[in-house]
């Protein structure tokens, strides 16, 4: 994976929450999951057993995908963002010049979106 992903402090914080509720909560369901199909008999014809295995296949994947992610990313220091530039990090004040509202954006990368 490249490593030009760049995450705010907060998105890694989040990517790793994530990481650690499918490695323990999710991980959990689907060993159950597993578990009840193999007592429906033999495993050769048994679709929920199949279901959950390609499930737990697909889990695997992901967390393997998002440690992967943690692993590459490039953490913006906050304090150092540039002022002159709208960069990753940034916060942007939008004023509609018709209503004289303005909004406030933090600007962050994909993964944050």
């Amino acid at each position: 994976m490249p490593k030009d992903l760049i995450l705010t402090p907060r998105g890694l914080e989040e990517l790793k929450a994530k990481i650690e509720h499918l490695s323990t909560t999710r991980r959990r369901e689907v060993a159950d999951r597993i578990r009840e199909a193999r007592e429906f008999g033999d495993i050769a014809e048994n679709s929920e057993y199949d279901d959950a295995k390609n499930e737990q296949a697909m889990l695997e994947r992901q967390i393997a995908d998002l440690e992967e992610k943690v692993r590459s990313a490039s953490v913006i220091d906050e304090a150092h963002v540039p002022t002159d530039v709208v960069a990753v990090g940034s916060l942007v004040h939008v004023k509609d010049q018709k209503t004289d509202k303005s909004q406030k954006y933090k600007i962050v990368g994909p993964p944050e979106a």
